[in-house]
Protein backbone atom coordinates (compact mmCIF):
# COMPACT_ATOMS: atom_id res chain seq x y z
CA UNK A 1 0.00 0.00 0.00
CA UNK A 2 1.46 3.33 -1.04
CA UNK A 3 0.54 6.81 0.09
CA UNK A 4 -3.11 7.78 -0.13
CA UNK A 5 -5.37 5.26 -1.82
CA UNK A 6 -2.81 3.94 -4.33
CA UNK A 7 -2.41 0.19 -4.16
CA UNK A 8 0.73 -1.76 -4.88
CA UNK A 9 -0.03 -4.85 -7.01
CA UNK A 10 -3.81 -4.35 -7.40
CA UNK A 11 -4.00 -7.58 -9.41
CA UNK A 12 -3.33 -9.54 -6.20
CA UNK A 13 -4.94 -7.25 -3.64
CA UNK A 14 -8.52 -7.12 -2.36
CA UNK A 15 -9.64 -3.67 -1.18
CA UNK A 16 -12.61 -3.42 1.21
CA UNK A 17 -13.84 -0.11 2.64
CA UNK A 18 -16.39 0.55 5.37
CA UNK A 19 -17.50 3.70 7.19
CA UNK A 20 -18.28 3.14 10.87
CA UNK A 21 -20.36 5.31 13.18
CA UNK A 22 -17.53 5.59 15.69
CA UNK A 23 -14.45 7.79 16.21
CA UNK A 24 -11.15 6.71 14.70
CA UNK A 25 -9.59 5.88 18.07
CA UNK A 26 -12.41 3.46 18.87
CA UNK A 27 -12.14 1.69 15.52
CA UNK A 28 -8.37 1.36 15.84
CA UNK A 29 -8.78 0.02 19.38
CA UNK A 30 -11.18 -2.65 18.12
CA UNK A 31 -8.44 -3.86 15.78
CA UNK A 32 -5.70 -3.90 18.43
CA UNK A 33 -7.52 -5.01 21.60
CA UNK A 34 -7.58 -8.84 21.56
CA UNK A 35 -10.82 -8.99 23.57
CA UNK A 36 -12.63 -6.90 20.97
CA UNK A 37 -10.83 -8.46 18.01
CA UNK A 38 -11.98 -11.93 19.08
CA UNK A 39 -15.63 -10.83 18.97
CA UNK A 40 -15.66 -9.71 15.35
CA UNK A 41 -12.67 -10.97 13.34
CA UNK A 42 -14.01 -14.50 12.68
CA UNK A 43 -16.74 -14.54 9.97
CA UNK A 44 -20.38 -15.21 10.80
CA UNK A 45 -21.01 -18.34 12.81
CA UNK A 46 -17.37 -18.74 13.85
CA UNK A 47 -15.62 -17.88 17.12
CA UNK A 48 -12.04 -17.20 18.21
CA UNK A 49 -10.92 -19.52 21.04
CA UNK A 50 -7.44 -17.94 20.82
CA UNK A 51 -6.79 -14.32 19.94
CA UNK A 52 -3.51 -12.49 20.50
CA UNK A 53 -2.08 -9.22 19.23
CA UNK A 54 1.02 -7.31 20.31
CA UNK A 55 0.56 -4.07 18.37
CA UNK A 56 4.18 -3.29 17.61
CA UNK A 57 6.45 -4.25 14.70
CA UNK A 58 7.46 -7.89 15.12
CA UNK A 59 4.69 -8.54 17.63
CA UNK A 60 2.35 -11.50 17.42
CA UNK A 61 -0.95 -11.38 15.52
CA UNK A 62 -2.90 -14.59 15.91
CA UNK A 63 -6.58 -15.39 15.58
CA UNK A 64 -7.56 -19.07 15.71
CA UNK A 65 -11.07 -19.65 14.40
CA UNK A 66 -13.52 -22.36 15.41
CA UNK A 67 -16.48 -23.47 13.36
CA UNK A 68 -19.87 -24.34 14.88
CA UNK A 69 -20.87 -27.89 15.72
CA UNK A 70 -22.27 -29.90 12.84
CA UNK A 71 -21.32 -29.94 9.17
CA UNK A 72 -19.34 -28.64 7.44
CA UNK A 73 -16.90 -27.69 10.22
CA UNK A 74 -17.95 -29.95 13.13
CA UNK A 75 -16.44 -27.61 15.70
CA UNK A 76 -12.93 -27.73 14.20
CA UNK A 77 -10.34 -25.10 15.14
CA UNK A 78 -8.39 -23.45 12.32
CA UNK A 79 -5.15 -21.80 13.51
CA UNK A 80 -4.39 -18.29 12.27
CA UNK A 81 -0.80 -17.40 13.18
CA UNK A 82 0.74 -14.16 11.99
CA UNK A 83 2.89 -11.16 12.83
CA UNK A 84 2.50 -7.41 13.14
CA UNK A 85 4.59 -5.61 10.52
CA UNK A 86 3.86 -1.91 10.94
CA UNK A 87 1.94 0.26 13.40
CA UNK A 88 1.00 3.94 13.35
CA UNK A 89 -1.56 4.32 16.16
CA UNK A 90 -5.01 5.38 14.99
CA UNK A 91 -3.77 5.64 11.38
CA UNK A 92 -2.33 2.41 10.01
CA UNK A 93 -1.87 -1.25 10.92
CA UNK A 94 -0.10 -3.88 8.83
CA UNK A 95 0.04 -7.57 9.73
CA UNK A 96 0.46 -10.99 8.14
CA UNK A 97 -1.53 -14.17 8.66
CA UNK A 98 -0.80 -17.69 7.44
CA UNK A 99 -4.05 -19.54 8.19
CA UNK A 100 -4.11 -23.30 8.44
CA UNK A 101 -6.80 -25.64 7.13
CA UNK A 102 -6.87 -29.34 7.94
CA UNK A 103 -3.24 -29.29 8.98
CA UNK A 104 -1.82 -27.50 5.96
CA UNK A 105 -0.79 -23.87 5.64
CA UNK A 106 -2.69 -21.63 3.25
CA UNK A 107 -1.00 -18.73 1.43
CA UNK A 108 0.17 -15.86 3.62
CA UNK A 109 -2.08 -12.78 3.52
CA UNK A 110 -0.63 -9.35 4.25
CA UNK A 111 -3.34 -7.01 5.52
CA UNK A 112 -2.98 -3.24 5.57
CA UNK A 113 -5.62 -1.30 7.49
CA UNK A 114 -5.91 2.49 7.31
CA UNK A 115 -8.13 4.67 9.49
CA UNK A 116 -9.45 8.07 8.35
CA UNK A 117 -11.75 10.61 10.00
CA UNK A 118 -15.11 11.19 8.33
CA UNK A 119 -17.55 14.01 9.06
CA UNK A 120 -20.00 13.26 11.84
CA UNK A 121 -17.44 11.58 14.13
CA UNK A 122 -17.28 8.58 11.80
CA UNK A 123 -14.33 6.57 10.53
CA UNK A 124 -13.44 5.23 7.11
CA UNK A 125 -11.64 1.91 7.47
CA UNK A 126 -9.87 0.63 4.36
CA UNK A 127 -8.61 -2.96 4.39
CA UNK A 128 -6.15 -4.13 1.71
CA UNK A 129 -5.46 -7.87 1.68
CA UNK A 130 -2.52 -8.85 -0.52
CA UNK A 131 -0.98 -12.17 -1.48
CA UNK A 132 2.44 -12.95 -2.89
CA UNK A 133 1.27 -14.10 -6.33
CA UNK A 134 -1.71 -13.64 -8.60
CA UNK A 135 -2.29 -17.39 -8.51
CA UNK A 136 -2.50 -17.39 -4.71
CA UNK A 137 -4.82 -14.40 -4.79
CA UNK A 138 -7.16 -16.08 -7.26
CA UNK A 139 -7.16 -19.22 -5.15
CA UNK A 140 -8.10 -17.34 -1.98
CA UNK A 141 -10.68 -15.29 -3.86
CA UNK A 142 -12.42 -18.50 -4.95
CA UNK A 143 -12.46 -19.64 -1.33
CA UNK A 144 -14.51 -16.61 -0.31
CA UNK A 145 -11.98 -14.03 0.88
CA UNK A 146 -14.23 -11.10 -0.06
CA UNK A 147 -17.26 -12.56 1.71
CA UNK A 148 -15.17 -13.40 4.77
CA UNK A 149 -13.84 -9.86 5.32
CA UNK A 150 -17.29 -8.42 4.58
CA UNK A 151 -18.79 -10.55 7.33
CA UNK A 152 -15.99 -9.66 9.73
CA UNK A 153 -16.41 -5.91 9.17
CA UNK A 154 -20.14 -6.32 9.61
CA UNK A 155 -19.54 -7.87 13.02
CA UNK A 156 -17.12 -5.03 13.81
CA UNK A 157 -19.99 -2.58 13.33
CA UNK A 158 -21.91 -4.42 16.03
CA UNK A 159 -18.97 -4.38 18.43
CA UNK A 160 -18.57 -0.63 17.93
CA UNK A 161 -22.29 0.11 18.38
CA UNK A 162 -22.71 -2.33 21.25
CA UNK A 163 -25.72 -3.91 19.51
CA UNK A 164 -25.51 -7.64 19.06
CA UNK A 165 -27.47 -7.79 15.80
CA UNK A 166 -25.92 -4.73 14.14
CA UNK A 167 -23.90 -5.32 10.97
CA UNK A 168 -23.57 -1.75 9.78
CA UNK A 169 -25.16 0.95 7.64
CA UNK A 170 -24.28 2.19 4.17
CA UNK A 171 -25.57 4.90 1.86
CA UNK A 172 -25.43 4.80 -1.94
CA UNK A 173 -26.95 7.93 -3.43
CA UNK A 174 -30.42 8.15 -1.91
CA UNK A 175 -30.55 4.47 -0.87
CA UNK A 176 -29.99 3.69 2.81
CA UNK A 177 -29.08 0.08 3.63
CA UNK A 178 -28.98 -1.46 7.10
CA UNK A 179 -27.74 -5.00 7.74
CA UNK A 180 -28.56 -7.07 10.80
CA UNK A 181 -27.93 -10.68 11.85
CA UNK A 182 -30.32 -12.37 14.29
CA UNK A 183 -29.98 -15.55 16.33
CA UNK A 184 -33.24 -16.89 14.95
CA UNK A 185 -34.34 -19.13 12.06
CA UNK A 186 -35.22 -17.43 8.79
CA UNK A 187 -38.90 -18.45 8.88
CA UNK A 188 -39.32 -16.74 12.25
CA UNK A 189 -37.52 -13.57 11.12
CA UNK A 190 -39.67 -13.47 7.98
CA UNK A 191 -42.90 -13.85 9.97
CA UNK A 192 -41.94 -11.21 12.52
CA UNK A 193 -41.04 -8.80 9.71
CA UNK A 194 -44.07 -9.30 7.45
CA UNK A 195 -46.99 -10.21 9.75
CA UNK A 196 -49.07 -7.17 10.85
CA UNK A 197 -49.62 -8.76 14.29
CA UNK A 198 -45.86 -8.46 14.79
CA UNK A 199 -45.33 -5.19 12.93
CA UNK A 200 -47.33 -3.24 15.51
CA UNK A 201 -44.78 -4.40 18.11
CA UNK A 202 -41.72 -2.90 16.44
CA UNK A 203 -42.37 -0.82 13.31
CA UNK A 204 -41.79 2.64 14.82
CA UNK A 205 -38.99 4.98 15.86
CA UNK A 206 -38.35 5.98 19.46
CA UNK A 207 -41.29 7.76 21.15
CA UNK A 208 -43.65 6.59 18.41
CA UNK A 209 -46.06 3.70 18.06
CA UNK A 210 -47.89 1.75 15.38
CA UNK A 211 -51.41 1.05 16.66
CA UNK A 212 -52.63 -0.68 13.47
CA UNK A 213 -51.16 -2.45 10.48
CA UNK A 214 -52.56 -4.43 7.56
CA UNK A 215 -50.88 -6.50 4.86
CA UNK A 216 -52.06 -8.41 1.81
CA UNK A 217 -48.75 -10.22 1.37
CA UNK A 218 -48.69 -10.95 -2.37
CA UNK A 219 -47.46 -9.12 -5.49
CA UNK A 220 -49.92 -6.27 -6.08
CA UNK A 221 -51.35 -6.55 -2.57
CA UNK A 222 -51.66 -3.48 -0.37
CA UNK A 223 -50.10 -2.74 3.02
CA UNK A 224 -50.65 0.01 5.55
CA UNK A 225 -49.13 1.00 8.91
CA UNK A 226 -50.54 3.84 10.99
CA UNK A 227 -47.79 5.64 12.94
CA UNK A 228 -48.27 8.27 15.63
CA UNK A 229 -46.39 9.77 18.62
CA UNK A 230 -46.59 7.53 21.67
CA UNK A 231 -48.05 10.42 23.70
CA UNK A 232 -50.82 10.86 21.08
CA UNK A 233 -49.89 14.54 20.72
CA UNK A 234 -50.74 14.40 17.01
CA UNK A 235 -52.44 12.10 14.53
CA UNK A 236 -49.21 10.98 12.89
CA UNK A 237 -49.19 9.53 9.40
CA UNK A 238 -49.86 6.40 7.36
CA UNK A 239 -47.06 4.41 5.71
CA UNK A 240 -48.79 2.65 2.84
CA UNK A 241 -48.23 1.16 -0.58
CA UNK A 242 -48.19 -2.13 -2.46
CA UNK A 243 -46.00 -5.21 -2.70
CA UNK A 244 -43.98 -5.51 -5.87
CA UNK A 245 -42.26 -8.80 -5.04
CA UNK A 246 -42.84 -11.47 -2.40
CA UNK A 247 -40.62 -14.55 -2.27
CA UNK A 248 -41.15 -16.29 1.07
CA UNK A 249 -38.91 -16.45 3.14
CA UNK A 250 -36.22 -14.78 1.04
CA UNK A 251 -37.22 -11.37 -0.25
CA UNK A 252 -39.96 -8.75 -0.13
CA UNK A 253 -40.07 -5.52 -2.15
CA UNK A 254 -42.56 -2.78 -1.26
CA UNK A 255 -43.50 0.33 -3.25
CA UNK A 256 -44.53 3.27 -1.09
CA UNK A 257 -47.30 5.63 -2.19
CA UNK A 258 -44.72 8.22 -3.28
CA UNK A 259 -42.94 5.65 -5.47
CA UNK A 260 -39.99 4.93 -3.20
CA UNK A 261 -38.88 1.32 -2.74
CA UNK A 262 -38.28 -0.65 0.45
CA UNK A 263 -36.51 -4.00 0.07
CA UNK A 264 -35.82 -6.69 2.66
CA UNK A 265 -33.66 -9.73 1.91
CA UNK A 266 -33.42 -12.66 4.35
CA UNK A 267 -30.44 -15.05 4.18
CA UNK A 268 -29.48 -17.98 6.37
CA UNK A 269 -26.03 -17.72 7.94
CA UNK A 270 -23.61 -20.26 9.35
CA UNK A 271 -24.65 -21.49 12.76
CA UNK A 272 -28.39 -21.13 12.27
CA UNK A 273 -28.91 -17.34 12.28
CA UNK A 274 -30.52 -15.06 9.73
CA UNK A 275 -29.15 -11.99 7.98
CA UNK A 276 -31.56 -9.19 7.13
CA UNK A 277 -30.51 -6.59 4.56
CA UNK A 278 -33.02 -3.75 4.59
CA UNK A 279 -32.83 -0.97 1.99
CA UNK A 280 -35.02 2.10 1.56
CA UNK A 281 -34.96 5.12 -0.74
CA UNK A 282 -34.68 8.12 1.56
CA UNK A 283 -37.23 10.96 1.50
CA UNK A 284 -35.58 13.16 4.16
CA UNK A 285 -32.05 14.01 5.28
CA UNK A 286 -29.58 11.17 5.74
CA UNK A 287 -29.01 11.70 9.47
CA UNK A 288 -32.75 11.69 10.20
CA UNK A 289 -33.35 8.59 8.08
CA UNK A 290 -30.36 6.75 9.59
CA UNK A 291 -31.53 7.47 13.11
CA UNK A 292 -35.14 6.53 12.46
CA UNK A 293 -34.52 3.23 10.71
CA UNK A 294 -31.79 2.27 13.18
CA UNK A 295 -34.30 2.71 16.00
CA UNK A 296 -36.92 0.71 14.09
CA UNK A 297 -34.56 -2.24 13.58
CA UNK A 298 -33.44 -2.00 17.20
CA UNK A 299 -37.08 -2.47 18.18
CA UNK A 300 -37.36 -5.33 15.71
CA UNK A 301 -34.35 -7.04 17.33
CA UNK A 302 -35.90 -6.62 20.77
CA UNK A 303 -39.23 -8.05 19.63
CA UNK A 304 -37.60 -10.94 17.78
CA UNK A 305 -35.60 -11.85 20.90
CA UNK A 306 -38.87 -12.31 22.80
CA UNK A 307 -39.99 -14.80 20.15
CA UNK A 308 -36.75 -16.72 19.75
CA UNK A 309 -35.70 -16.79 23.41
CA UNK A 310 -32.41 -14.95 22.78
CA UNK A 311 -31.19 -11.93 24.71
Amino acid sequence: MAAGNKVVAPERTLITTRVFDAPREAVYRAWTDPKQLAKWFPPEGMTAPRCEIDARPGGVFRVDMQGPDGPPFDGKVFPGPGQVVEVTPNERLVFTMTPEFDGRALPTVTTTVTFEDVAGNRTRCTVAQSLETVEEFQRMAKQGMAEGIAQSLGKLAGVLSGKRSDRGISVDGRVLTLTRVFDAPRELVWTAFTDPKHQVKWMFANDWETPTATADLRPGGAFSMRMRPADHSEDGFELAGTYREVVKPERVVQVLEDGRLMTAVFTEVLGGGTQLVFSVEMAMGEDQERAGYTQILDHFATHLATLSGTK
